[in-house]
């Protein structure tokens, strides 16, 4: 029999009144209880619900005002947008404009009047407070429509445009009961880490589905010292679960043998690819955890696969991890460049579908149709992403697809480049291969180390000895550290920018 639905909503507005008195939010060393988010939410809400507008942008601060603006808009049906305090101001003029939101809600110093235009209406939401329980029933929450918009994440476009991708609360509540139906063991005592930018998708179920449970959610903001940070809310607060990029365990690689997380309980990988033996060596700081690697595009809302990752005998293709397989309600088909099946066992582009899966981007018709298919009736979403399936039927993530290039008229994975250099340090530094094209088009292969250990050299001899003359990189640079874009991911970008 299919099993009803939950409405992630009306869960949290259950567990806001039923835990009240738990803590919610720990920001900046300040806990908050539910009943003090609940006070901030009534009266951010009463804001928005009067506002005509159904886009409401919200900066993207550390702030439970913030946590508060985004859970206010969602119980009001309203499609919130998020605006990031340290993006330019011109990449935040374009996303309001697109978004068409006249209401911006700050908590600290908000935005420069170049952020957007004159009819945006900006409110600073510190010190709005109203105690009226029946301004936000459960009748309006459960009426709201599925197809709306629950929010609209904007991502980095190939044109420099921003890319809107809108995910409905249809596509919300889907996520929602395959991610619990994982069968997580977590309650109101345990509590979880918030680690990701507002303006990355996951946050979303970093925040909110903690408050479905009664659990706490501790948040880390902006700032040079965010990793570090990580570090000492993990250790000193005792926390029970984090969901971390691992670019962030990499940071954190030089003090394994100092960390010690016995309370751990679950360890989430995300936002791009966990390498093997990066994260063997973390299983040793946290022995009571267990790991799994969450594959997603936001596309597909926030994640749509996954893989319970063995203490031994990972599966992997050139280190990186196996997304294992598809959440309840998500169905894949790997295909060719044509769109054709692919032989069993060989490398094809991963198409996604389901409930999960976005209706077309923001008003661009355009992209839409080159990313949405229908195949026999269903919708599927084309990821980019390179995987095969193994015996098992687990999905092995092989790379993106436009990391492949062709050198000497033979195709080359840099994932593969990555993955000998990252042997000769022993995992212990990060490597990126970047391909740069001449005026010819002609690809050279050139390879970043994030190290001041210039082993030139040495590290060409050990290359020579795993690669073919042809996937040899031109040159090697290094670097002291990889700049992160806000997705907390290797900014390759900008790596190629400072390179060429």
């Amino acid at each position: 029999m299919e099993r009803e639905r939950e409405n992630i909503l009306l869960k949290i507005l259950d567990t806001c009144k039923d835990y009240s008195k738990c803590q919610s939010f720990f920001i900046d060393g300040v806990s908050y209880s539910y009943a003090d988010l609940m006070s901030r939410v009534r009266g951010i809400y009463s804001l928005i619900e009067s506002s005509a507008c159904q886009e409401v942008g919200i900066v993207g601060e550390n702030r439970i005002e913030t946590y508060a603006s985004v859970l206010a808009a969602l119980l009001s049906g309203k499609t919130y947008v998020i605006l990031h305090p340290l993006y330019p101001a011109a990449r935040n003029r374009k996303i309001a404009d697109a978004s068409g939101i006249q209401l911006l809600l700050y908590a600290g110093d908000g935005l420069s009047d170049e952020c957007c235009s004159n009819n945006v209406r900006k409110q600073c939401t510190v010190g709005i407070n109203n105690d009226n329980l029946s301004l936000i029933s459960r009748d309006s929450v459960a009426s709201i429509q599925q197809t709306n918009n629950a929010y609209i994440m904007f991502t980095s476009g190939s044109t420099g445009e921003p890319k809107g991708v809108p995910i409905s609360y249809s596509n919300l509540n889907a996520f929602y009961n395959a991610y619990k139906g994982l069968g997580w063991q977590l309650d109101e005592t345990d509590r979880m880490l918030q680690v990701f930018e507002l303006t990355f998708d996951l946050s979303v179920v970093s925040t909110l589905y903690p408050l479905t449970i009664g659990a706490s959610v501790y948040t880390v903001g902006q700032g040079d010292m965010k990793y570090t940070k990580v570090f000492e809310l993990l250790e000193e607060e005792h926390l029970t679960f984090a969901a971390v990029p691992s670019s962030l365990l990499q940071f954190l690689s030089p003090y394994f043998s100092e960390i010690n997380l016995p309370e751990l309980k679950y360890v989430g990988l995300a936002a791009e690819a966990a390498y093997v033996t990066l994260i063997e060596r973390f299983m040793k700081c946290a022995p009571n955890a267990k790991f799994f690697d969450l594959y997603g595009p936001t596309e597909t809302t926030i994640y749509c696969t996954s893989y319970s990752i063995p203490a031994n005998g990972c599966k992997h293709h050139n280190g990186m991890i196996s997304i294992g397989k598809p959440f309840e309600g998500i169905q894949v088909l790997l295909r060719d460049e044509n769109g054709k099946m692919i032989p069993e066992g060989e490398e094809g582009e991963l198409w996604v579908s389901g409930e999960q899966v976005m209706k077309g981007y923001w008003h661009d018709e355009k992209r839409s149709a080159e990313v949405l298919v229908n195949v026999d009736g269903t919708i599927y979403y084309k990821t980019g992403d390179l995987c095969k399936f193994d015996a098992d039927g687990d999905i092995i993530y092989c790379g993106r697809k436009d990391s492949q290039v062709k050198i000497q008229g033979f195709r080359v994975e840099l994932s593969e480049i990555e993955y000998a250099a990252k042997h000769f340090y022993a995992d212990a530094v990060a490597v990126v291969a970047i391909p740069l094209y001449d005026a010819e088009r002609n690809c050279t292969i050139h390879l970043v180390v994030e190290s001041s250990d210039k082993q030139t050299a040495s590290l060409l001899d050990y290359l020579k000895t795993y690669l073919p003359s042809y996937m040899m990189p031109k040159q090697i640079h290094f670097m002291d550290k990889f700049p992160l874009n806000a997705s907390n991911k290797i900014d390759r970008k900008l790596i190629a920018t400072t390179i060429h």
